[in-house]
Parts: C-alpha cells; structure tokens; sequence
C-alpha cells in the first residue's frame, strides 16, 4: 500500500489529499496544509473562496481587511461581526491563536459532551469545501498555463521547421547552381 503522506506537514493518511500545485510540481497537501498556504484566497471566517473580481462581480477587495501579520484577508463584514470594539488591527485565527489549526479533524477525539467520536461539523465541511474550491481553481490556473506555454512552443517548433525548410531549400538551390556552374566551367574547356 501506498504510503499517503502530505507533502508540507507529513502527517500520514489524512482524511483527504488534495492534488495540488506547490512550489512548481503537483504535491499531495492535507485540507489544514492548502488552507495554511492559500490565505488570500478565502475568508478564514465564513470559509467563501474569492472569486475572480476582475469582472467586478461578488466581493472586491475594498471589502475585505487584510491580516496584519500574513496575506489572509477576511471579509469586512464577517471581520465586523467577530471583533471587538478595542480591536483595531484584524489577526486571522492563524495569526491570533498559534495553536490554531484550519481542518483539525480527529476521529475518536473526545467531544465537549463527553462522548468518543467527534463527527463531521458542518465548520470541517466548508472548510473541506473550500480547500477543494481552492484546488480546482489552482489547477485550472496551472493547466492554463501549461496549455498557454505548450501553444508557445508549438509557434516556435512551427517556425523553427519552417526556417529550417528554408533553409534546406536554400542549400539545395545553391548547389544546383554551383552544379550548373562547375558543368559551365568544364564545358568551356
């Protein structure tokens, strides 16, 4: 059996692997581990991934407040609705709390009742949601790229042939011509 292990922290058979790009290759990354690395990507409060607002559609980012220590950047309504009166500068959880963990999922764990299996909540799944948000479109942004790149070299593989072909064709030309000179040059003695 494989061993199934995230590529960031190494913690061993998590619930879920996402196959992501990471520091230039795809890496298997725990949900806690793409949520860790993609702060900007998504409120850490309501868990909403940002979507493109190139379109000037949702949320933009005049509305939302940037973590002070980090790039995590929250909506300004969810941030409004969490601080306090005397919190001036917002802090993601991450940043606020250094135990913190986004999808800390333990089977078996002990609940607040007392009880042994601590199930799925509905917080672990929108964050799952979002982590598989955030993948999808890391994806598409990487074989975008891919296919932007592969185009690129197919226009230069295309030209090369045909500077070659002209090439070859160049050559052939001026050695005909030098056959026909070499033919002149002994017919004329």
């Amino acid at each position: 059996m494989e061993n199934r292990e995230c590529r960031v922290c190494s913690s061993v058979d998590p619930i879920i692997l996402h196959n992501v790009p990471h520091r230039g290759a795809l890496a298997l990354l725990c949900t806690a581990c793409v949520l860790r690395h993609h702060g900007g990507s998504f409120c850490p409060i309501c868990f909403d991934v940002y979507e493109d607002t190139s379109n000037n559609g949702g949320a933009t980012a005049q509305s939302r407040v940037m973590c002070h220590h980090c790039p995590a950047t929250a909506h300004l309504a969810c941030f409004s609705s969490t601080r306090s009166s005397s919190t001036f500068r917002y802090l993601c959880p991450q940043c606020s709390n250094p135990s913190f963990s986004f999808f800390d999922y333990r089977p078996g764990a002990c609940a607040l009742d007392g009880s042994s299996a601590v199930g799925f909540t509905k917080d672990l799944g929108k964050q799952l949601l979002c982590a598989a948000k955030i993948v999808s479109v890391s994806v598409h942004k990487a074989a975008a790229v891919a296919r932007a790149d592969a185009e690129r070299k197919v226009r230069e593989a295309l030209l090369a042939r045909r500077r070659a072909k002209e090439a070859i064709e160049r050559v052939a030309y001026l050695v005909a011509n030098e056959q026909i000179q070499n033919e002149s040059d002994v017919d004329d003695e």
